[in-house]
């Protein structure tokens, strides 16, 4: 059997593996053939994905909205529903962006992306997912060691921008005008800004190695699918386990919402996801839910079960409400299924070499690797009895 640590090693061999490009394609073969090598049925989904929605998306929203402020400070009037209407759809794709929801929202071209994972099918049985996202994503300026910190604030401001412009539509709607103008205008500019930052990361960011990110959730998705292989003994025999392996996260946690909106009417209502995405250094940390405009709890089972694992690992798990940007289990909470996102942090937080050039197999702590295999072998198993016992 082979260990979290050697599947990582082989996996960043292939180099960086954006969405919707060779490497990623190749990560896939990779995975593919690792296991049938464990006497898995491999499922290969393909599908179009945009290669970026991280910086592409804002751009997108940024043009329209600044599009519906010049329009509404230069002609008014009955100009102001037009104007009125396009800056609630660049809101709505934002909005339904963040949201989780299996719609596209980018007017950007698909090139081919492909999940990959074990078969499985209408048995009646209990159902885990054990996923993992393959791609990697693109360094820039907002990810900067020395910037990372203020994301957070950054997203924020940049939200608080976009409202501005359909504000200022409003009031000069109610011939609010003085009012209205300082919004328009304020709002005109800082769309503006957003524009050009934007374009600016699309076109200077380089895809990162990604050993961490997410390197490390696949070694160890690969390392529970063998060990589950040679020990279904130790399992329940009401409950199967798929292990899904996921394309595109990073370009809107595509391959996920694919997949959910492939096989949603399929999938057992109570089939539990745990979601496995940079755990290469910091502390094992699981999230209490995710969505920063519309948040949703992870399932009830999969909490409890980390919580009591929490308590007795001497402070080398811990737990957090949300993460900024989305991880796959947003995607699985929002169709209605039982989900929890598993990351390693820092006690403030942090995610290691996030989305920068530092994320290479020298950055990754093996020691927690090690660690976390073991951990995540047990939390399986628990969470495979809790589940065979609620029948």
């Amino acid at each position: 059997m082979k260990t979290a640590r050697e599947y990582l090693e082989e996996l960043v061999k292939i180099g960086p593996r954006g969405p919707g490009t060779e490497g990623e394609r190749k990560a896939a073969e990779y995975i593919a053939r690792e296991l049938k090598r464990m006497g898995y049925n491999v499922e290969w989904q393909g599908f179009k994905t945009t290669r970026d929605n991280l910086y592409l998306l804002p751009l997108q929203v940024a043009v329209l909205l600044c599009f519906s402020a010049s329009i509404s400070l230069k002609y008014g009037g009955l100009f102001n529903i037009l104007a009125l209407l396009l800056s609630i759809l660049g809101l709505s794709l934002f909005l339904l962006e963040v949201s989780g929801v299996p719609i596209e929202t980018s007017f950007m071209p698909r090139y081919q992306s492909q999940n990959v994972f074990t078969r499985f099918n209408d048995s009646g049985k209990k159902l885990i997912i054990v996923s993992a996202h393959y791609d990697t994503q693109r360094a820039s300026i907002l990810f900067h060691p020395k910037l990372v910190d203020y994301l957070g604030v950054v997203s924020k401001a940049i939200f608080a921008c976009f409202l501005m412009v359909p504000i200022g539509i409003l009031l000069s709607v109610f011939n609010i005008h003085s009012i209205a103008e300082v919004f328009l205008r304020a709002g005109l500019v800082a769309t503006a800004i957003i524009t050009v930052l934007m374009f600016f990361c699309e076109v200077t960011g380089r895809y990162v190695q990604g050993a961490n990110d997410n390197g490390s959730g696949v070694a160890l998705t690969l390392a529970l699918a063998e060990y589950f292989a040679n020990h279904r003994s130790e399992f329940p025999e009401n409950v199967d386990i798929v292990f899904l392996f996921t394309g595109s996260e990073e370009a809107g946690v595509r391959g996920m919402k694919h997949f959910i909106k492939t096989y949603s009417k399929i999938l057992p209502r109570d089939t539990q996801f745990i979601i496995l995405d940079n755990l290469g250094a910091g502390k094992i940390t699981f999230l209490e839910g995710e969505g920063i405009v519309f948040y949703r709890k992870a399932g009830k089972i999969l909490l409890e079960i980390a919580e009591e694992m929490r308590k007795k690992n001497d402070g080398r798990v811990q737990k957090m409400k949300n993460l900024l940007l989305p991880t796959d289990a947003l995607a699985v909470m929002a169709a209605g299924f039982n989900a929890i996102a598993f990351l390693g942090k820092d006690e403030k937080g942090r995610i290691a070499n996030y989305h920068w050039y530092t994320d290479t197999i020298e950055n990754v702590d093996m020691n927690l690797l090690q660690y976390a295999e073991e951990f995540f072998k047990e939390y399986l198993i628990r969470v495979a009895k809790t589940i065979s016992r609620n029948t």
